[in-house]
């Protein structure tokens, strides 16, 4: 029976190639750094100012709101034309940016729309793509959201280059916009639902009360009443508070180390091959761009190996241990260019190995302990935790007073948090029936 259902699609690996298409052209959003300081020249607002960080907070809390509706769609239609729909909308958010470069409400508007279109394309294909491997929910998962970092490292260059060399930041967000759009749309074609049941052939499901054994299918009425649903949501709002805060002030970062240059009254010939932290940012950003997508990965793979919550249990705890390191190397007060291009350039790789962890984790967590009937619309609720991150992570830097060695302390403690949550985090008991 098996075997009949997957010649209906061909291979079901071709639907991890669409997936990676998609997430490709959304993950874009992560570039923020490389428009941060132009964008910020554009509006005459400096680059750490609320104004300019409310920028990425709101593309990032439309992202996370809009999961909801994306997945309540792709549920009832299907991930190819909601996956198109949401292109659609990114794309616009993109071609609105052009025309909004002098103008912070219109600015603010365009990312809006741009985070929706991220939210409402971003669940399509792990949708997808869980519904065809039951037996490696948390790989396909980091798999499929890989190229969401790999997205953040293509375009950090790209939108670089198109900044610098081809009509500076209205141009950039122009051809961006297109680009987006013919990846996301060819992405979306290879996205097919696999037949009610499916189950790949060789695989033989656990057995009910074993550990990755398919649960009942939760609707998301019946999920939002058990302490489970609520322990993954804080957990995900403390994590992506911790990696949000980086990757949305990585060019903050640099310039607090170029501060400290100046303050020690330490200049750079420019005569020789040193540069300064600020301009290596599009390197530091698709840096840390790779290891996200590699943690998404790898942290899927470890968690299909040794369960979810201990994966967790060690995401968490790595990513508090790189923050205090991290606090503990800016009060040194490093002078060193060298030494603070290495360092900072490991630090912010790390927060992004981790980062993209929770991709890999929470995605099939929410597939194990809720079921895949109900995943795109449970997941999108799960998911709103992330625009709560998102809001808080972006903005921390322009409220917390004393220096960012503060800031990594706070996500730090974050982390430490989550950690203590995941001890209590498990799979919920049979719930009632809903009457909905």
């Amino acid at each position: 029976m098996s075997e009949v259902k997957e010649k209906k699609v061909m291979n079901r690996w071709i639907t991890v190639v669409g997936a990676l298409l998609v997430q490709l052209a959304l993950g874009s959003i992560y570039a923020w750094s490389v428009f941060n300081g132009p964008l910020a020249s554009s509006l005459d607002e400096p680059k750490k100012s609320v104004q300019v960080l409310s920028i990425f907070a709101i593309s990032l809390a439309g992202f996370g709101i809009s999961v909801q509706l994306g997945g309540f769609l792709q549920d009832r239609h299907g991930p190819k034309k909601i996956a198109m729909l949401g292109g659609a909308v990114y794309a616009v958010g993109y071609v609105l940016s052009s025309f909004s470069t002098e103008s912070l409400g219109m600015m603010y508007l365009a990312y809006a729309v741009l985070g929706v279109g991220v939210g409402i394309g971003y669940s399509c294909p792990l949708a997808c793509c869980v519904k065809w491997f039951p037996d490696k929910k948390g790989l396909v998962s980091g798999i499929s959201v890989a190229g969401f970092g790999a997205g953040t490292f293509v375009f950090a260059q790209v939108g670089t280059y198109f900044i610098n060399n081809m009509g500076g930041l209205v141009n950039a967000y122009l051809y961006l916009g297109v680009i987006f759009l013919g990846m996301v749309l060819a992405g979306a074609m290879l996205l097919i639902n696999p037949a009610p049941g499916y189950c790949p052939a060789g695989w033989t499901p656990p057995k009910a009360g074993t550990a990755g054994a398919p649960g009942r299918d939760y609707t998301w009425r019946e999920m939002v009443r058990t302490k489970s649903f609520w322990f993954l949501w804080v957990m995900f709002v403390l994590s992506a508070t911790c990696g949000l805060m980086m990757i949305g002030n990585v060019s903050n970062v640099a310039q607090a180390f170029e501060d400290i240059y100046a303050a020690e009254n330490i200049g750079f010939d420019s005569a020789t091959e040193n540069i300064t932290l600020t301009a290596q940012l599009a390197t530091i950003v698709g840096i840390l761009a790779v290891f996200n997508g590699a943690g998404r990965v790898a942290w899927g793979f470890i968690s299909d190996k040794m369960g979810r919550t201990k994966a967790m249990k060690m995401m968490f705890l790595t990513q508090a241990v790189i923050y205090l390191v991290a606090a503990a190397f800016v009060m040194a007060k490093p002078i060193d260019e060298s030494t603070v291009f290495m360092a900072v350039t490991a630090i912010v790789s790390a927060v992004g190995f981790c980062f993209g962890g929770n991709f890999a984790l929470f995605p099939p967590t929410t597939a194990d302990y809720f079921g895949t009937k109900n995943f795109g619309d449970n997941y999108g609720k799960v998911f709103t935790s992330y625009a709560v991150g998102g809001v808080i992570g972006a903005l921390i830097p322009a409220f917390v007073s004393g220096g960012f060695e503060y800031v990594f302390i706070g996500v730090a403690v974050g982390s430490l948090a989550a950690l203590a949550i995941a001890f209590m985090t498990k799979p919920p008991e049979a719930p009632q029936p809903s009457k909905a």
